[in-house]
Parts: structure tokens; C-alpha cells; sequence
């Protein structure tokens, strides 16, 4: 059973509905019964979903968190992909040739930050609070035009200034430390 098809604009179909700006998870397991073995193993659902023009949730199965499941899913695709950090989901910004885009997530470069207050809390801090000010930004009911300018006027210095700040602090930073692995 085919699990995408192509939708003119771009992008896929599935379930007959038009989806973009995926935003696909590494999720968590779910315990599968039956199937050929006895007991029970584990599976995975991948949710799917869609900005304010393309309003739906998709969720896909397979049984491994393989990144064979999400590539499938995503044949055909061509748009912005969030994921999460998991590096199979390299394999499919590279495969895709350029189609499929890839949308860092801030949660992860967040946390790395937010451990390392305990042995630098100055430099954590002033990274942490700068993202704070990005979180700002986002969390605005405005349209996906109005936000992009937004991001523009707003967005755009802070992480200038984060780079910048970032930058000053490795030099003084020992690399193994809590603050020199924080923007890894």
C-alpha cells in the first residue's frame, strides 16, 4: 500500500490530504501484539503535521525507528522537514538532493545550555536568555508571512548577537567542558 503519492504543488499526499511543513519526531515505542512471533515487540507511530495552510496531523507505523519508515513516507516531498537530532534523519536531507530541507530544532542547543549552568552560569545564562528572546518571537498567533517578518526584524540580531556571544566564550572555554560542548 502506498503510503505517499505525489500532489501537484509539491507536496505529498497521503490519506488524501495535502501536507507541509512536516514536523517528524523520533517517537517513542508502542508495544505491538501479535504478528508471526509470539508476544508482543515494539513499534513506532510518526506524527505528521501540517502548518495553517495544510491544518492535519498524519500519523505513519512501522515497526523500527529505522529512518527507512520517515524516508518512504517522505517520497516525493519537497518543503522544510523539523526533526529532532536523530541522526537517521541525515541520511534523509542528503538523499532527498536538496528537496528536503532541513529545520533545526532549538529544544536540543537549549538543553545543552541549560546543563552547563551548573559549571558556567554566567555564559549559560546569557545564551539561554537570548533564546528565550527566539522563543519570544515564535510565540505570536501572527500568519506564516507576518512571522517571516518578524523573524527578519527580530530574529536576525539576536542571533547575531548569540554567534557573537558564543564565539567570545569558546576561546575561553576548555573544549571537554559543559560550556565547550554546548553548541555541539
Amino acid at each position: 500500500m502506498p503510503r505517499t503519492a505525489q500532489a501537484p504543488g509539491g507536496t505529498p499526499e497521503v490519506a488524501g490530504l495535502a501536507v507541509a511543513g512536516l514536523v517528524d519526531r523520533r517517537p517513542p515505542p508502542v508495544t505491538v501484539l501479535g504478528g508471526k512471533k509470539p508476544g508482543s515487540t515494539k513499534g513506532r507511530i510518526w506524527a505528521y503535521i501540517g502548518d495553517a495552510e495544510h491544518p492535519y496531523s498524519v500519523y505513519d507505523f512501522t515497526m523500527s525507528q529505522a529512518r527507512d519508515g520517515p524516508a518512504t513516507f517522505l517520497t516525493g516531498y519537497h518543503g522544510f522537514l523539523q526533526a529532532d537530532a536523530y541522526t537517521g534523519h541525515e541520511g534523509i536531507y542528503i538523499d532527498s538532493q536538496g528537496t528536503i530541507l532541513e529545520l533545526a530544532c532549538w529544544a536540543h542547543a537549549r538543553r545543552k545550555f541549560y546543563d552547563a549552568r551548573t559549571n558556567a552560569p554566567r555564559n549559560a545564562n546569557q545564551v539561554l536568555e537570548l533564546i528565550h528572546q527566539l522563543y519570544d518571537v515564535e510565540d505570536r498567533g501572527l500568519s506564516i508571512g507576518e512571522r517571516h517578518t518578524l523573524r527578519q526584524q527580530k530574529s536576525t540580531p539576536i542571533l547575531d548577537r548569540m554567534e557573537r556571544a558564543v564565539n567570545k566564550m569558546s576561546v575561553r572555554n576548555l573544549p571537554k567542558s559543559a560550556m565547550g560542548c554546548s553548541p555541539c
